[in-house]
């Protein structure tokens, strides 16, 4: 596939310029005292506020001749609890990366105002549940401008996974279900304030694109949605991913992280041209068929955390 042979030739080439740097490096650029390398594991305490595409998205997806606003969203935080594992080599000015996290929202709501031949309604809407995890390899070149300065400028590849749950007499399974990876550029800063104590930034740069799974026909409590299921339809997630946090090591193998940290990103689809046959569970004889063609819309995941980690 094209983003599979894209993301092998990212890789490729940030190992070649890495490796090529480091051939060149000598080992007494390293300063008397300091270690070789190191791994680290962190684990963060993230309370993340989540605004899903199923949200931003729901006023384009109703009648035309309707108009709906939706606004106050609502049980839309999670406690998660994302790692990072990561090694650098200090000879080599070489770093690696993973790290993995996942949400889930069982019942968001919102408000929704609805206009129809100018007869204003309001109520409160629940939105179907949802998943999201995203998986995360990097590699970085480890640059010093000053003694207290590194920068790690590199990239890697980005998973990202997306679940919309249904009702098929009550299982519980999936309705839509995306699988999604590609490249990403990543850059990462710190700066030493004092022996112990740093500030961290770092921006990521992504587009991931993958296939989409639809199960058919799906059922609610009030109505049954029948679809020709838009086969050959792909998801595309681009967007950014910001933080910024400060370290303090306390202990020569053990610091505490603060920080903040969000994740922006545009979902569309492509190749998407359905129709949908609506009926209502409770007057069998209505029924409606929409184009269920949808434009792209973003979501967004950001929040506060606290994290510790080990070195080792």
């Amino acid at each position: 596939m094209k983003i599979f042979r894209k993301c092998h030739i990212l890789l490729f080439m940030l190992l070649s310029v890495f490796g090529l740097e480091a051939s060149e490096e000598e080992n007494g650029n390293i300063p008397a005292g300091k270690k070789k390398q190191k791994f680290e594991l962190l684990l963060k305490r993230q309370t993340y506020s989540i605004t899903p595409y199923n949200f931003t998205s729901f006023s384009e997806r109703t009648d035309p001749n309707e108009s709906v606003v939706a606004n106050h969203l609502q049980q839309n935080q999670k406690v998660l609890v994302p790692a990072v594992f990561s090694y650098e080599n200090y000879e080599k000015n070489f770093r690696a990366e993973i790290s993995y996290y996942e949400v889930e929202l069982v019942n968001p709501n919102s408000n929704v105002l609805k206009s129809n031949s100018g007869i204003l309604s309001a109520e409160r809407h629940y939105y179907s549940p949802l998943a999201r995890s995203e998986f995360e390899a990097n590699i970085y070149k480890i640059i010093n401008p000053t003694e207290n300065w590194s920068l790690f400028l590199g990239g890697g590849i980005r998973n990202i996974n997306k679940y919309t749950y249904g009702n098929y007499v009550k299982d519980g399974a999936f309705s839509e279900y995306f699988y999604t990876y590609g490249p990403q550029i990543s850059l990462q800063s710190s700066y030493l304030f004092t022996e112990n104590f740093s500030l961290n930034l770092s921006l990521d740069l992504f587009y991931t694109e993958g296939t989409r799974f639809l199960k058919t026909p799906l059922l609610t409590p009030d109505t049954l949605l029948i679809t020709n299921g838009s086969a050959g339809t792909r998801g595309i997630y681009r967007g950014t991913e910001s933080e910024i946090s400060f370290q303090y090591q306390f202990h020569s193998n053990m610091k505490f992280h603060a920080g903040y940290n969000q994740i922006y990103s545009y979902f569309s689809y492509l190749h998407y041209d359905q129709l949908d046959l609506t009926c209502q569970t409770q007057a069998p004889g209505a029924f409606t068929i929409t184009n269920g063609s949808r434009s792209g819309n973003y979501e967004i995941l950001r929040g506060f955390f606290l994290g510790f980690s080990v070195l080792f």
